[in-house]
């Protein structure tokens, strides 16, 4: 969920500095407006600066709890701005969009390969399917397969539908 609301919390964070905040109170804002977790996660950050850590040390803990690349990618700009100084609002706009595209395009290859998926699943289960609808028609025939000169056959065949849905699963993996 703070992987979703993340362009949202950029978005608004890019709002507020645009309008003359700064960050800390930014940060203040996404608070009040942004839903949970993201409320909350930056409201520990909120509460970590007030008791004394420091913004990086404060957002580095944030990384650690939330686990999230894009976050990461955001607070290393956060601390490259505040060491070096610049437009922190146009880097988390670039940033935000960066993600929504990132995630338009992950939809997109979702909605693409969806059909692939689908027959995978399908050739995994017609075998089964074939199988007890045989055994339904003509038991005899069926049981053939299943004595011990011939037991290697459906072992051997079920070896080879999970390598050939684990191989599917490979070519259709989209880590990016």
């Amino acid at each position: 969920a703070f992987q979703d609301q993340l362009p949202d919390v950029l978005n608004l964070l890019t709002s507020s500095l645009r309008a003359g905040y700064g960050f800390l109170h930014a940060m203040e804002m996404v608070v009040q407006e942004m839903p949970n977790p993201s409320a909350e996660e930056f409201a520990r950050v909120v509460r970590e600066t007030a008791l004394g850590f420091s913004l990086p040390d404060a957002l580095a803990h944030l990384v650690q709890r939330v686990d999230s690349d894009d976050l990461e990618l955001v607070v290393t700009a956060v601390n490259v701005q505040h060491e070096v100084g610049g437009n922190l609002a146009e880097t988390l706009e670039t940033i935000s969009s960066t993600i929504r595209e990132r995630i338009r395009i992950k939809g997109e290859i979702n909605v693409l390969t969806a059909q692939q998926r689908m027959t995978g699943w399908v050739l995994s289960a017609m075998p089964f399917l074939l199988g007890t609808a045989i055994m339904i028609i003509n038991p005899e025939y069926m049981m053939t397969i299943f004595q011990p000169r011939w037991l290697f056959i459906p072992g051997l065949a079920l070896a080879m539908m999970v390598m050939g849905n684990l191989m599917i699963r490979a070519i259709l993996n989209q880590d990016f």
